[in-house]
C-alpha cells in the first residue's frame, strides 16, 4: 500500500533539495534519479526554467511524498523503481524532477521534487483533487502490479506491466488500440450483436468464450477485452451499451440547424423506440414530436447513405470501420509526435544549459591551473 501527499514549496527550495538528497537518509545517494536536470544543481535549473518562459508563479516547485506500507516488505530498489515510473507517468516528461528514495526511518518512502513550470510549454503545474487522484490512482496501479496492497481501487483501469507503458508511450499499445476502438463501438451500437458487428467491420477477429477476446490484423494473439480494465468486461460493455441507447431515447438530440444541406450531417439522430418508450407512450404531443423525428433520421441517414454510395448494410459498416480505423491511426499519430516533441524539447533545455554553463565551467577549470607556463601553452 502507498499513501501520496502534494504541497507546494514557496521559498528556501535549495534547502527541500539538500534534506531530500540526503546521503544518510538515501543510502550514500544511490537511490537518487532526475530527469532534465541534475540534483546538485536543480535549484539552479529550475530557476533558469523559470526565467527563460518569463514566469510569474508564486510556487517554486512541487513536493510529492509516496510512502509504502511496513507490512509489504518491499526493498529500497523496488520502491525507487515504483517512485520513477509515478512521476514519469503524472508529468509525462514535462517537468524537471528529483526522485529520492529515505530509508533511515521504519518505513520506506519517495519524496519527489519537481518544477512548478514545464520546460517544454511554460506551463504551470495545476495542483487540484483532479491532478491529485491522477497521481494517487496511478499509484495505486503500479502498487497492484508489484503485487503490493492498496487503499481502494480508484480507477477504472488495472495496473499495466512496464511493457504495455512504453507501448502506450510510444503509441503502440495493442491494448491501448482495442479500447479506443470498444469505446467507440460503444458510442455507436444499439445493441450486443450491432457491438460485435461494427468490431468486426474495425478488423478485429471475435473469440467469444468465458472471457470475450478480440485480435487486431497483424496482431499475433488475442488479447481479453477485461485486462483492459473492469468497465471492459462483457457483462460491462453491455451495460454501457444499454445504457447509452436507453438515454438517448428518453432524451433524444433535437436538431441544432434547420439546414437542409446534404453536407449538415451533425443533427443525425437516432431512431426512438415508439413502443418501448414510456414517454411517447404517456403524452401525446411527444409521440407526434417522435414520428416526425424519426422519419427526419430516416430521411437524413439515406440521403447521406446515397451521398456515400452506400447499399447495404454490409457497407455501411464497412464505412464506418474505415472511419474507425482512420481515428485509432490518427491518434496513434498524434501521440508520436507529441512524443516526438517532448523529446526535441528536452534536447533543446539540455542545449541551452550546457551553453549557459559552460563558460562557467571553463572559468572554473581555468583557475584551477596553477602552473603559469601550462596557462601560457593554452593561451596560444
Amino acid at each position: 500500500m502507498a499513501i501520496t501527499k502534494i504541497h507546494p514549496i514557496k521559498t528556501t527550495l535549495d534547502l527541500s533539495i539538500k534534506y531530500i538528497c540526503n546521503p544518510e537518509k538515501t543510502d550514500e545517494e544511490i537511490l537518487i534519479s532526475t530527469h532534465a536536470c541534475g540534483h546538485e544543481t536543480a535549484a539552479l535549473e529550475f530557476e533558469m526554467t523559470r526565467q527563460s518562459w518569463n514566469s510569474s508563479t508564486k510556487n517554486l516547485a512541487r513536493h510529492l511524498i509516496q510512502s509504502f506500507d511496513p507490512d509489504d516488505k518491499l526493498t529500497p530498489e523496488i520502491a525507487h523503481e515504483i517512485g520513477k515510473k509515478l512521476i514519469d507517468e503524472a508529468l509525462k516528461g514535462k517537468y524537471e524532477y528529483i526522485l529520492t528514495t529515505h530509508i533511515d526511518k521504519g518505513h520506506i518512502h519517495n519524496h519527489i521534487l519537481f518544477n512548478n513550470v514545464s520546460f517544454t510549454d511554460s506551463y504551470a503545474y495545476n495542483s487540484n483533487k483532479k491532478t491529485y487522484h491522477q497521481i494517487r490512482n496511478i499509484s495505486d496501479k503500479l502498487c497492484k502490479e508489484y503485487g503490493l496492497s492498496i487503499i481502494e481501487n480508484q480507477g477504472k483501469e488495472e495496473g499495466k506491466s512496464y511493457k504495455e507503458y512504453q507501448e502506450r508511450k510510444r503509441g503502440k499499445s495493442w491494448k491501448a488500440q482495442l479500447q479506443y476502438s470498444i469505446d467507440n463501438a460503444i458510442k455507436r451500437a444499439n445493441d450486443w450483436e450491432d457491438f460485435l458487428r461494427l468490431m468486426r467491420a474495425m478488423g478485429y477477429e471475435i473469440k467469444e468464450g468465458k472471457h470475450i477476446s478480440f485480435r487486431a490484423k497483424e496482431q499475433e494473439r488475442f488479447t481479453r477485452a477485461k485486462t483492459i480494465g473492469e468497465d471492459y468486461t462483457e457483462e460491462n460493455i453491455k451495460k454501457e451499451i444499454e445504457n447509452r441507447v436507453c438515454r438517448k431515447e428518453k432524451y433524444p438530440t433535437k436538431p441544432k440547424s434547420r439546414g437542409t444541406s446534404p453536407r449538415n450531417h451533425s443533427n443525425l439522430g437516432r431512431i426512438i423506440d415508439l413502443k418501448n418508450n414510456p414517454k411517447a407512450q404517456e403524452f401525446r404531443g411527444y409521440e407526434i414530436w417522435a414520428k416526425q423525428h424519426n422519419l427526419k433520421s430516416m430521411a437524413k441517414t439515406l440521403n447521406l447513405m446515397t451521398i456515400h454510395q452506400i447499399n447495404s448494410r454490409d457497407e455501411l459498416y464497412d464505412a464506418i470501420g474505415k472511419v474507425n480505423l482512420e481515428l485509432t491511426n490518427m491518434a496513434t499519430n498524434i501521440k508520436n509526435i507529441e512524443n516526438n516533441i517532448a523529446n526535441i524539447s528536452l534536447k533543446i533545455k539540455n542545449i541551452e544549459t550546457h551553453n549557459r554553463l559552460k563558460p562557467i565551467y571553463d572559468a572554473w577549470q581555468w583557475r584551477k591551473i596553477k602552473n603559469p607556463f601550462i596557462k601560457h601553452i593554452l593561451m596560444k
